[in-house]
């Protein structure tokens, strides 16, 4: 593995490094991002967090919000599957974000990157609703990953109040028992549809939910429409899919 970057800021080091066709961003020795402009989806927890996209017809999907950039993969995932109108992504981390741009070719003029902690900045947004939110705020302790900001009642109810009635939210958890735990916070916030994510290489488990129904079916027809290559339809439907029971 070839190092392209490092830096050390604080009690962080950074570094990308680049393997083959692939970039990847560590932080602390923890691995959080990858890209690969020839294999956009490639079997990594980023597929569960932007392949879940594909419940709803690309059309409606308007207006996203990225809780976590890491080092940008999921937006440049995102930038294969749907014509957005604006992504605003929300990073406390400004050299994730300076990775993203530099290293992850994070360039569209409809990304909006803001450099804040992602808590404070939704508490005090008031703008208009999202078909899409995907919370991946993940920060580490001695080498291993940890969510920043636990799943209450008061963070998944702030979360709701700012996704359309028919909007997705993705929350990427540290496995699967974190997300069972919070299942009746998201079923008394009204978000009582939806499924489990997980793959067999990695302990998190991603909850996808709704207000509204999720049809597999829905997902498979856009895979095969939207998803080119043959191998990457079969990398995506390797992704356990559970129906969650709340």
């Amino acid at each position: 593995m070839t190092l392209l970057w490092e830096h050390q800021s604080a009690d962080t080091h950074y570094s990308v490094r680049r393997s083959g066709a692939s970039v990847r961003l560590y932080s602390n020795r923890v691995f959080h991002s990858q890209w690969n402009p020839d294999r956009p989806f490639a079997g990594g927890v980023w597929d569960c967090l932007s392949l879940p996209v594909l419940y709803r017809p690309m059309a409606s999907i308007r207006r996203i919000l990225l809780l976590g950039v890491g080092g940008g993969a999921v937006i440049r995932q995102l930038q294969c599957l749907c014509g957005f109108s604006d992504l605003t992504a929300v990073e406390i981390d400004d050299q994730h974000l300076k990775v993203a741009r530099q290293w992850f070719g994070v360039e569209d003029e409809r990304v909006e990157l803001i450099h804040a902690d992602a808590m404070d900045w939704l508490a005090n947004f008031d703008g208009e609703p999202f078909d899409l939110i995907i919370d991946d705020l993940f920060g580490h302790e001695e080498g291993e990953p940890l969510r920043a900001c636990s799943l209450s009642t008061h963070w998944v109810g702030l979360l709701q109040q700012n996704l359309l009635a028919s909007g997705l939210l993705v929350v990427n958890c540290v496995n699967s028992r974190e997300l069972k735990q919070a299942l009746p916070v998201f079923a008394d916030s009204g978000l009582r549809h939806g499924y489990r994510w997980a793959l067999p290489a990695y302990e998190n488990a991603i909850g996808v939910v709704s207000q509204q129904s999720l049809q597999a079916r829905d997902w498979s027809r856009q895979l095969e429409t939207i998803v080119p290559g043959a191998a990457a339809q079969r990398q995506a439907r390797a992704i356990v899919r559970r129906p969650l029971r709340f």
